[in-house]
This record gives C-alpha cells, sequence and structure tokens, in this order.
C-alpha cells in the first residue's frame, strides 16, 4: 500500500491489486482514523465512502486534501490499477 501523499499529518495511501478494485479511490488515513474517498472521474463526483474514528473536522480536511489534489491521484491510481 504506497503512500502517495502526505500533508498535514493525514496520509493517503492506494492499496494494490489484486486487493483493491475499480472505481478509483484513496485511503486517507489520520491517527484516529480512516476516509475511503471515491475519486472524481468523468461522469462523477468526488465523494465519502466510508469513514471509521475520525472527527467532522478531520473529514472535512481529507475530503479537501484529496479535493485539491486529485489530478495527481487519479494519475497514480491509474499507473497503479491500469
Amino acid at each position: 500500500m504506497p503512500t502517495v501523499l502526505r500533508l498535514n499529518g493525514f496520509r493517503v495511501v492506494i492499496f494494490l491489486p489484486p486487493r483493491e478494485h475499480a472505481p478509483p479511490h484513496v485511503h486517507v488515513q489520520h491517527a484516529t482514523g480512516e476516509a475511503v474517498i471515491m475519486l472524481a472521474t468523468t461522469g462523477r463526483k468526488q465523494s465519502l465512502t466510508s469513514v471509521t474514528g475520525l472527527r467532522d473536522a478531520d473529514v472535512a480536511r481529507a475530503f479537501w486534501i484529496v479535493e485539491s489534489h486529485s489530478e495527481y491521484l487519479l494519475e497514480r491510481w491509474t499507473e497503479f490499477h491500469g
């Protein structure tokens, strides 16, 4: 599970096949928990899939981090998953 981005105490990871699957998404980890966020692609907006242990403010920060780096994260996801 490569870490593809670290920012403000958050770690964005992409799990590798065969464990992971489409659609494109990332796991945003923080000291207290994790959020799984689907990446924006043609015809689909970025969306929150699941949250474990994060406060609302940390979920908002995680969402912002993914949104702010969406192009880079989608490129990395595609690099790993084809």
